[in-house]
């Protein structure tokens, strides 16, 4: 059983309190902050053979803008390393930041890493203020997590007033994790790639959620783009977007495990669910169509979260 699943959300109880006590019920619209326990995914876990999973949580834009903000992003953190402590194993940390302050955020990457002894962090592709990844004003936070070498989750903002695309009633026609966040990811990437951030930092391993947006089926066409966006600089677009990891959460059908494989490295294919937010039977589906693709994505990070070893070897 080598099963390790990258996205997999850890929304304590604990932490849907201290977002309602901030006014903060939702995700995004429509979508609820859920209540999860770590029983939840031991069950989870154990219905569908997965080794261990790697814990994350996106806080709300809504409370991550409010005076407290660095304040509740170090307990949630802390909250999530206690349960990573009851089983290291079999559960994985990657450690929010609270951004869009960067100052605190390069605090918080300290104390993540060299205290609650994270495995990685989850950036936002998308920040309140309205900047992406690849923006200047993020490079020193960028260039800290390049000298650690660290394994960086890119997921969909999930704001609460995120409406990424198209009209402005467009999330509540539409709910936006259905286009928006596949809409942010591809934007926080092409920003990466086209401000020279993935080249400035190329330590940092960015594992994409939802097998990349929609980035795996645009890369010819950033390629193409390169002769204008980016004339005479060496090496191409399909190389460096090779490089990141991609991961399977609602990615998982024949066709787009197909433009996924066609862009990324060996090995570079990860497994991930999105649990709580899919529930037991879609972690079910995405794990028995990932098999009937490729059965080896399920053990592929293993080379990102080495720590979780003994877990696989079960």
């Amino acid at each position: 059983m080598d099963w390790i699943d990258v996205h997999h959300h850890a929304y304590h109880g604990r932490l849907a309190d201290a977002l309602a006590a901030r006014g903060v019920t939702q995700m995004a619209p429509g979508v609820p902050v859920p209540r999860w326990e770590p029983a939840d995914t031991l069950r989870v876990m154990a219905e569908h053979d997965l080794a261990a999973v790697v814990l994350s949580v996106l806080v709300p834009d809504a409370a991550l803008l409010l005076p407290d903000a660095a304040d509740l992003v170090r307990r949630t953190n802390e909250w999530t390393a206690e349960v990573v402590r009851g089983n290291p194993d079999r559960f994985g940390l990657l450690a929010t930041l609270p951004l869009p302050d960067p100052d605190a955020a390069l605090a918080e990457v300290g104390y993540a890493f060299d205290v609650l002894g994270a495995d990685g962090v989850v950036l936002p592709a998308s920040l309140a203020d309205g900047a992406l990844l690849g923006d200047p004003g993020l490079d020193p936070l960028l260039a800290e997590l390049d000298r650690r070498d660290a394994v960086v989750f890119v997921h969909p903002n999930p704001g609460y007033r995120c409406s990424c695309t198209g009209a402005p009633d467009f999330a509540a026609v539409v709910p936006p994790p259905l286009v928006d966040f596949v809409a942010d990811t591809t934007r926080a990437v092409a920003n990466l790639l086209f401000r020279g951030a993935l080249r400035r930092f190329p330590r940092i391993r960015f594992v994409l959620a939802h097998g990349g947006g929609t980035i795996p089926f645009l890369v010819g066409r950033l390629e193409l783009a390169r002769t204008w966006v980016l004339p005479g600089q060496d090496g191409s677009v399909g190389e460096e977007l090779g490089r990141l990891y991609y991961e399977t959460a609602q990615s998982s059908t024949a066709a787009a495990l197909a433009c996924v494989d066609a862009v990324a490295e060996p090995g570079h294919v990860l497994f991930g669910t999105d649990f709580p937010f899919m529930t037991g039977p879609v972690v079910g589906r995405t794990r028995s169509e990932v098999t009937a693709h490729r059965p080896d994505i399920g053990g592929a990070a293993l080379a990102l979260f080495p720590r979780l070893r003994a877990a696989a070897r079960r």
